[in-house]
């Protein structure tokens, strides 16, 4: 066949024999919660396949589809394991409970079909949507995603708690609620919306990826993270996530902060790192650190106070009219790299401020302690909303833009549909497939043709 002359049809039908052969393997009868004998764990994970459609990271302010887990098999890819649950938490359990150790080292994908997911609440005694699920021995994340692409699924606005859960990731979820984790292990968030977070009583390895938060009229702070009684609270990172202002009324007398990491036990808290992200004040401050703190990095991202916030989230009649602090609190050692800093540092322990600006002029107290010195730039002070959002790869944090970050949502068949021909899709339903290798065999395609994001 001569390369040159083949056209968008051939390479279609060439695609389908492809994604045939790998749909009746992955359909072939099995239960994967039998297991025949005991699997031994693996010390590391097994290696991705190659050939995956994942693009390298991509440094900037906010989400851009490329912040991801490296050990994560990529939504667009097909995984070496794929699952597929109902809309339901009690069978996304279900699917959880008969993974093996050897499978989870192999990646493992949970589809869940479109619907929407219920809730009990985001608080620390809210009945768990999942509750002791995972292993903390496993050696690679469970990832959860929908089937059919971000937006699909919705989370009840009541809001949703995992409790005590371990290596699961979720991707790609919407709510207007909010969740909580308590007691949790090697989780991470990422590629979704909800109004808040509650991180509570103690937890380690806590990561988010490309997580918008916030943007709303409440008298709560967008994000808690607050370890109680002796629990730690270790190792928590944001990689390209976005996390917006919580508003208080005008008589409110709540303080109301973007994130609040407050260490209310005796525990062993932090550090907490961010990369690529960006923070905008809420009614008090965009950062309070506490003392307990251990410390907090931050590289490459914006923090940003002032007046800011309210050129891209603006004010409402009976707003607390509040004039944000960048950070406050008393952590001891803050670390700044590459980073744009506007409104109030308060009291904060900087240790190292590298190739960073301030938007005022600080006093002595407040120069790192350790390396570097603050640059200056008193006219961030005046940024409008095309500043902010033209130093981002998005123009705003519409559930639409988020969407089309990376170009396309990810799974979806009607998605794949809308990027053939009719003639095309006529191709397909003449073919003599099961309803389940059409569905695999359609994501493989646009996985393979598309890539994925949101």
């Amino acid at each position: 066949m001569d390369s040159g002359n083949l056209d968008r049809r051939t390479f279609l039908r060439g695609g389908m024999l492809l994604a045939v052969g790998a749909a009746v393997t992955a359909c072939a009868p099995m239960d994967p919660r039998v297991v025949v004998s005991p699997t031994p764990l693996p010390s590391s994970p097994t290696p991705l396949p190659s050939g995956s459609s994942r693009p390298g990271t991509t440094a900037t302010f906010g989400p851009n589809g490329t912040h991801y887990p490296e050990e994560l098999p990529w939504l667009g890819d097909t995984a070496v394991h794929e699952l597929e649950a109902e809309c339901d938490w009690v069978d996304i359990g279900r699917q959880l409970q008969g993974l093996t150790p050897q499978q989870v080292a192999e990646g493992v994908v949970i589809r869940v079909a479109s619907g929407s997911l219920p809730g009990d609440g985001a608080t620390s005694s809210a009945r768990p949507a999942l509750g002791g699920f995972g292993d903390p021995e496993w050696t690679r994340n469970v990832l959860i995603c929908p089937r059919d692409g971000f937006g699909s699924i919705t989370v009840a606005d009541v809001g949703i708690r995992f409790d005590q859960c371990s290596r699961l990731s979720l991707f790609g979820f919407v709510s207007a609620g909010s969740f909580a984790l308590t007691q949790c292990t090697n989780m991470q968030l990422g590629w979704s919306r909800f109004a808040s977070a509650n991180i509570t009583r103690g937890g380690d390895a806590l990561a988010f990826y490309e997580l918008v938060l916030g943007f709303r009229q409440n008298p709560e702070d967008t994000v808690g993270i607050r370890p109680t009684e002796s629990y730690a609270m270790t190792n928590i990172s944001r990689y390209g996530c976005v996390f917006g202002p919580s508003v208080k009324p005008a008589d409110s007398d709540a303080h109301c902060d973007t994130v609040q990491l407050e260490g209310t036990g005796d525990g062993e808290f932090g550090p907490f790192l961010s990369v690529d992200c960006v923070d905008y004040g809420s009614s008090n401050a965009a950062m309070l650190l506490h003392d307990q703190l251990v410390s907090a990095e931050y590289e490459h991202c914006m923090i940003l106070g002032e007046q800011l916030p309210w050129r891209i989230y603006p004010l409402q009649p009976g707003d607390y009219e509040g004039t944000p602090n960048a950070f406050s609190g008393g952590c001891r050692d803050v670390r700044l790299t590459d980073s744009i800093v506007a409104g109030a540092v308060g009291r904060m322990g900087f240790t190292v401020v590298e190739n960073s600006t301030l938007s005022y002029q600080p006093v002595d107290s407040q120069q790192p302690s350790q390396s570097g010195a603050w640059s200056v730039d008193t006219g961030i002070s005046a940024w409008s909303a095309n500043d902010i959002m033209s130093r981002q790869d998005i123009p705003d944090y519409d559930d639409a833009t988020l969407l089309k970050l990376g170009g396309v949502a990810h799974g979806g068949v009607e998605l794949l549909l809308r990027c053939v021909t009719d003639e095309e899709e006529d191709e397909l339903s003449k073919t003599a497939y099961t309803a389940q290798i059409r569905t695999s065999l359609l994501a493989s395609l646009r996985g393979a043709r598309l890539g994925a994001r949101y």
